[in-house]
């Protein structure tokens, strides 16, 4: 009896302890799992953010051919942008809802699910802010003289610069298969870009104050497009903070 109890004991101990080896390895094929599918699988992590990103990249080309139209004072041209843009901006709804389900469906993203899911919203917070930044500029004309004065060098480089903080984030999804310090190196050019964003706003904020060429209604509606712009920069270094989040989580 007592050796029928000590093997009793004996199976129990190792079923304990293979059931530890088997979490274990589950856990293994959950982060491996993440990375074999960053450039394998159609719904690979890579994928499904580039599909959105992509989207949200043409946005914004647009959004700089609107500012070109509107320096030339093409502005039914500018508002055909402006359409263009929020027919994209919906696109990406889309695409963000359809993403959001695969990722909630997909058992290979494992203890990343949510990351994935806040850098999406974070890259569709890029849409929203471009066609509200659009709107902006075209729902209320500004007379033409102070519109162009707004839309000086200054200006004009602070939308490069926070568009150009996208584009860097875009480079950061395209290196997502590579080694963590590469990765490391992409998240800092893109905290960088947020950085300058903000010292050139600081510039054209200062320079729509003191300029005594706009009404109280222009400033505000003018502020309100420099918030906007800004906003797309932030939005951009919040989605290259979460992939700082995976990687602490064993990404790669």
């Amino acid at each position: 009896m007592q050796s029928l109890s000590s093997f009793y004991l004996y199976l129990v101990l190792r079923l304990l302890l293979l059931r530890s080896s088997l979490d274990y390895m589950k856990k293994g094929r959950i982060f491996n799992g993440i990375r074999r599918d960053i450039g394998s699988s159609s719904n690979s992590i890579q994928d499904i953010l580039l599909e959105h990103m992509n989207i949200v990249v043409e946005i914004l080309n647009n959004f700089k051919s609107m500012i070109d139209s509107i320096l030339t004072l093409d502005i039914k041209k500018g508002q055909e942008y402006v359409e263009l843009i929020d027919a994209l901006e919906t696109r990406a709804d889309d695409v963000h809802r359809e993403n959001v389900i695969k990722v909630c469906k997909g058992s290979f993203f494992g203890y990343m699910r949510e990351d994935i899911l806040a850098f999406m919203e974070h890259v569709d917070d890029i849409a929203d802010s471009a066609k509200e930044a659009s709107r902006t500029l075209m729902i209320r004309r500004v007379p033409d003289d102070s519109l162009l004065k707004f839309l000086n060098a200054n200006t004009i480089a602070y939308i490069n610069e926070s568009i150009e903080t996208v584009m860097r984030l875009l480079d950061l999804i395209y290196s997502l298969h590579e080694k963590r310090d590469l990765i490391l190196e992409k998240v800092k050019k893109v905290e960088q870009g947020e950085e300058r964003v903000d010292e050139i706003k600081s510039i054209v904020l200062h320079e729509l104050y003191s300029s005594n060429a706009y009404d109280i209604l222009t400033i505000i509606q003018l502020k309100e497009f420099i918030q906007l712009i800004d906003r797309i920069a932030d939005s951009a270094e919040d989605a290259s903070d979460v992939i700082i989040l995976m990687l602490a989580k064993g990404y790669a």
